[in-house]
């Protein structure tokens, strides 16, 4: 056994960021990361001459703390792109923002005549009759057609979830008043898809070599500041010693090493953290899991198509997203050749998790592109799949909440030099990270507390801090 400063479990986003921070300050941390690689769910994936995001990744300006270290890590190479959105619904490409194809998205005549008039009768549902599900409350505010062309399909393939199974949203159920039977209605349904699509934010940025690129120069700069970074090195006990301090048991190279720390930061669940100094303890239930399977097809042909992803809308094929890294505006693709991701989002049980293979799940991704003539299948120069179990592309903090999650939390804050940091997104994981390496720093964690607080959203929890910037 031997005593160390501070203990840093997972090398993602959050790991690094607090790791950088300390060894800026002059302390000596160590990381331990269970694979082989560093980036956790931001990594980068290399492929000949190709480089890839592990399914698809955008970064979110809205912490100004992370906005200015991810500016100030990356350079140039953190570069601007367009953020095109496209759905894919009957066979065609519509735009999820009226930017680039003006304000009807690129919708056949068809599908306008047809969704004009279900948003009729969708206003005369809605004037007859209060919603009973999510589903109805879109359908009588923009009409079937427009709600599935835009945004149904992906959504509850992305969540899981159907439509008709989800409640009213909390707006309505508040007395929100009813959208104005008009053109802005309409300008309204086809915006629709914003709720998720197309975010607030105005200006995107990407790492001209994937979001790995990112977790790679933070790695660099921990290593060159002093600190360790052990790959292939497992947590597998957690408890508490003398002194306040946190006693970790690490599977490395088939050994049990043992350590005292005086602080552990941590981006595990909460739900493993618990499972780790409360061996004994039974199973916490959880909500049914979530798995995604991540294709990508490498073709020596340009894409067929500008848009940085599509949003797969069309109920008659299983795929709910497609990445196009040529539309990045990196370095990510070489010239004149094409990386597309294909996503499935499935639940953990789904029988095709048991059934296709990585073969099968190739010639699924062909088919559907190939149906859709987003590819030429002659020119696929390469293909992999990789799954990943226990993974729920749609996790949000809300998401996260219930009676559960809150008592584990109220566990883990029992540990004062336990900072547990598993956040959804980049961002807001990155956040947390920062906040656990300076309530070290300061020996005060009350601020990681309050600003990092993972049952809030991030603005709830800094609304002070930005009334009193703004």
């Amino acid at each position: 056994m031997w005593d160390l400063d501070i203990l840093i479990v997972g090398a993602g986003p959050s790991g690094l960021t607090a790791a950088d921070h300390l060894v800026a300050a002059g302390r000596r941390p160590l990381v331990i990361e269970r694979s082989a690689q560093t980036g956790g769910l931001i990594r980068s994936i290399r492929r000949g001459e190709f480089i890839v995001d592990l399914g698809r990744k955008e970064l979110y300006t809205r912490i100004p703390e992370i906005d200015r270290l991810w500016n100030a890590v990356l350079g140039v190479a953190y570069r601007p792109y367009p953020h095109r959105v496209g759905s894919l619904f009957g066979g065609r490409i519509l735009e999820l923002s009226g930017r680039d194809r003006g304000p009807l998205r690129g919708m056949p005549p068809q599908l306008l005549c047809a969704g004009g008039i279900d948003l009729i009768r969708g206003w005369i549902d809605g004037a007859i009759r209060r919603p009973d599900s999510y589903e109805r409350f879109w359908h009588q505010r923009v009409g079937r057609r427009f709600s599935h062309a835009l945004a149904q399909g992906y959504w509850e393939k992305f969540r899981g979830q159907p439509w008709h199974a989800l409640p009213v949203p909390e707006a309505l159920a508040g007395g929100e008043q009813r959208v104005s039977h008009g053109f802005a209605a309409v300008v309204q349904s086809l915006q629709l898809a914003a709720r998720g699509g197309v975010s607030r934010q105005h200006s995107w940025r990407h790492p001209a070599l994937g979001t790995g690129q990112l977790t790679d120069r933070l790695a660099a700069r921990v290593r060159e500041g002093g600190g360790e970074i052990w790959l292939n090195a497992e947590l597998i006990a957690l408890e508490r010693s003398d002194g306040g301090r946190l006693l970790a048991t690490i599977r490395r190279k088939g050994a049990n090493l043992t350590c005292r720390a005086e602080a552990v930061i941590s981006s595990l669940t909460p739900e493993s953290l618990d499972a780790l100094m409360r061996p004994n303890a039974p199973d916490i239930v959880t909500r049914h899991k979530r798995a995604v399977m991540l294709v990508y097809l490498f073709l020596n042909a340009p894409p067929r198509f500008p848009h940085a992803w599509l949003e797969v809308n069309d109920p008659a094929f299983r795929a709910g997203r497609i990445s196009n890294y040529a539309g990045f505006n990196g370095d990510m693709v070489p010239p004149g050749h094409s990386a597309l991701c294909v996503e499935y989002f499935l639940n953990g049980d789904d029988p095709l998790l048991r059934s296709n293979n990585d073969q099968a799940w190739i010639a699924q991704a062909l088919a559907e592109c190939s149906a859709n003539d987003l590819i030429d299948p002659d020119r696929l120069i390469d293909a992999m799949a990789i799954r990943l179990d226990r993974c729920n592309a749609a996790a949000s903090w809300r998401e996260e909440q219930d009676s559960a999650r809150t008592d584990l939390y109220d566990r883990l804050t029992a540990y004062p030099g336990l900072f547990h940091v598993h956040r959804p997104g980049a961002d807001w994981a990155s956040f947390a990270g920062l906040c656990a390496a300076k309530a070290i720093l300061t020996q005060d964690r009350k601020d990681f507390d309050r600003r990092a607080d993972p049952g809030r959203s991030y603005a709830a929890s800094n609304a002070e801090t930005m009334r009193e910037e703004a």
